[in-house]
């Protein structure tokens, strides 16, 4: 059971079974920052990131659906929604930082800059978890993909799954965009659903996902850069 459907996430999951999946690890849009290019430095992201989303809704599918761990990217005004629907469904909650090594300078004449990217993690009892003794904090680069515009980074999924989802596991990306949770899934031996309502998006992640079975540098240094410090009595 590995496919990327072009569809109406909502729809998708109505129709899956509950804990059907191990893993629910997505980047919905967050509708917040969307600016065309200043001369030097563009953050038009086209409409990759300009569609509403229904957080109450979604949580719930999440939570039905998920036999484990739920991570949901989010924008800065989005968090205390998604923390307050995972959290009132049960869930253990976490916020998540990546902080990124090649930030934009755009604006920092006169702003800090814009430099990491927020999630909500939410754990239900008895979850698979490997990252034991490790913050949520995650520090390395952004990446590129020809075609999409807002890509999450590989070295960055690989991992969040590799934490979250057991070797036997299954993941599931409801907002696949350029398909970057699903390739690292594949290159990690986990199954994946990827769902996707753009048939161009949709397109791109699976011919990814295919090239990634026979090549997987292809989409850059796929190690994981270190980005947490341990605890020091070790693991629990």
């Amino acid at each position: 059971m590995s496919e990327i459907i072009c569809a109406d996430c909502l729809e998708v999951l109505k129709s899956m079974p509950d804990k059907s999946v191990d893993l629910v690890l997505t980047d919905p849009p967050y509708n917040e920052v969307n600016r065309e290019s200043n001369g030097y430095m563009s953050l038009d992201k086209g409409t990759a990131d300009s569609a509403q989303i229904d957080i109450p809704a979604l949580a719930g599918q999440f939570v039905r659906i998920a036999a484990g761990s739920i991570y949901a990217w989010c924008g800065f005004r989005q968090v205390s929604a998604w923390c307050d629907e995972l959290a009132s469904r049960g869930l253990s909650i976490r916020v998540g930082v990546w902080n990124k090594t090649n930030v934009s300078p755009m604006n920092g004449d006169s702003l800090w800059l814009s430099g990491i990217e927020l999630c909500v993690f939410g754990r239900k009892p008895n979850a698979y978890f490997s990252a034991h003794c490790k913050k949520a904090v995650w520090t390395g680069p952004s990446e590129q993909i020809n075609g999409f515009p807002v890509p999450n980074p590989l070295w960055l999924m690989q991992e969040l799954i590799e934490a979250s989802c057991s070797p036997d596991g299954i993941v599931l990306d409801p907002f696949a965009g350029s398909g970057t949770t699903c390739v690292a899934a594949k290159i990690l031996g986990r199954k994946y659903i990827g769902i996707e309502i753009s048939p161009v998006y949709a397109e791109i992640a699976r011919k990814r996902v295919e090239q990634a079975q026979y090549e997987e540098r292809l989409f850059g240094d796929t190690s994981i850069p270190p980005s947490n410090d341990s605890c020091l009595w070790g693991g629990a």
